[in-house]
């Protein structure tokens, strides 16, 4: 059997159900997912998520990074994952926080479309707002233009979506507008005042740092940096800073001395992630048919049948998977020693299903 490789856009097929039809079929691999610049690595081992990872962190949250790729792309790496387990909850509930989040991100991406655009409130100075709950008035006094809204997360400690959600409020309010590019000046509030300095004074002629020096006029102030840069992003568990290349295919010449030669690996299965969700469901129809007529003591057999459909699925089977859970649902019947009528009745119910298809 060809191992199977999923594949496909998220804009297709939601990364959730894409990640809950591999799970179902008992793997373990990795989930690629990429959009533009920014990747993330999903580890399931035995079809259970225990590990993600991004290039600003790993776990439960690195996870939820995810909910913010709407038009990203995925590709399942069929391995046996060495990661640390830094997810304990279960798919189910992991998976339908994931799904919340998205369906939320895409009502909140109306007004504010990326996180990488920057805040600015349009109140004039001494203005006051009415109606802002108070979380959402220090998210107004950080929108200077300076900081992006992912930036805006990250000095406030806050989720990402958190601070896009209050954002939509008062974006909506029309206290803020979103800009394309830097403007402004950094909260002062943020940042103490004995942490800033000129740009001239820091650097110097040698361009090493001198040491801490306040502005010299209010005329400097407009161009700072603080005197300890952010810390590098942390090295997180199996995200190097290169994308790992993925081994080739040995050819069939020759080997060099007594080393013995490999054989050619099988191509892949690329298998239409589109396609494979609408075999799933079917897999699931005809399982809810057979259960109908079955008496209850039948259901867990109809169950191993349809993880095993599923894992057929996933290897790239295709439809043969499909109607091979329904011949073996019939078989099993027979075999179980249900009386004819019922046999008659299950089969007529699994043919009507193959007919509406």
């Amino acid at each position: 059997m060809s191992q199977g490789v999923i594949q496909g856009s998220m804009r297709e097929a939601p990364l959730p159900d894409i990640i809950q039809l591999v799970s179902q079929g008992g793997k373990s691999g990795c989930f690629h997912v990429q959009q533009e610049a920014a990747k993330a690595r999903i580890y399931l081992k035995d079809g259970r998520i225990i590990h993600a990872v991004t290039q600003s962190g790993e776990g439960f949250e690195a996870l939820m990074e995810v909910a913010l790729w709407l038009e990203g792309t995925y590709r399942f790496e069929e391995i046996l994952p060495d990661v640390p387990a830094t997810i304990t909850k279960p798919n189910a509930s992991i998976l339908m926080e994931l799904g919340r989040r998205m369906d939320e991100w895409r009502v909140i991406s109306q007004k504010v479309p990326s996180v990488n655009l920057y805040p600015a409130s349009t109140l004039l100075p001494g203005e006051t707002v009415q109606g802002v709950n108070p979380r959402e008035s220090r998210v107004l006094g950080m929108a200077t233009g300076y900081y992006t809204v992912s930036e805006l997360a990250e000095l406030m400690q806050k989720p990402v979506l958190s601070i896009a959600k209050d954002l939509y409020g008062l974006v909506m309010a029309g206290h803020v507008v979103l800009k394309g590019l830097r403007s402004g000046k950094p909260p002062v509030s943020e940042v103490p005042a004995k942490e800033l300095v000129p740009v001239s004074t820091l650097l110097g002629t040698s361009g090493v740092a001198a040491g801490p020096v306040r502005p010299a006029s209010q005329e400097e102030e407009t161009a700072i940096v603080r005197i300890q840069p952010p810390p590098p992003a942390p090295r997180t568990h199996g995200f190097p800073e290169k994308e790992d290349p993925l081994p080739e295919t040995v050819g069939g010449g020759v080997a060099s001395g007594d080393l013995p030669v490999a054989p050619p690996k099988p191509a892949p299965v690329v298998v239409d992630p589109q396609r494979m969700v609408k075999l799933m469901n079917f897999t699931q129809r005809i399982a809810q048919a057979a259960k109908l007529v079955l008496p209850e003591q039948h259901h867990e057999s109809v169950n191993r049948l349809q993880a095993k459909a599923t894992q057929q699925l996933i290897s790239g089977e295709g439809p043969e998977a499909v109607k091979g859970l329904a011949l073996a649902i019939s078989r099993n019947a027979v075999e179980a020693g249900c009386d004819a009528d019922m046999v008659r009745t299950l089969n007529t119910q699994l043919k009507a299903l193959f007919s509406s298809k």
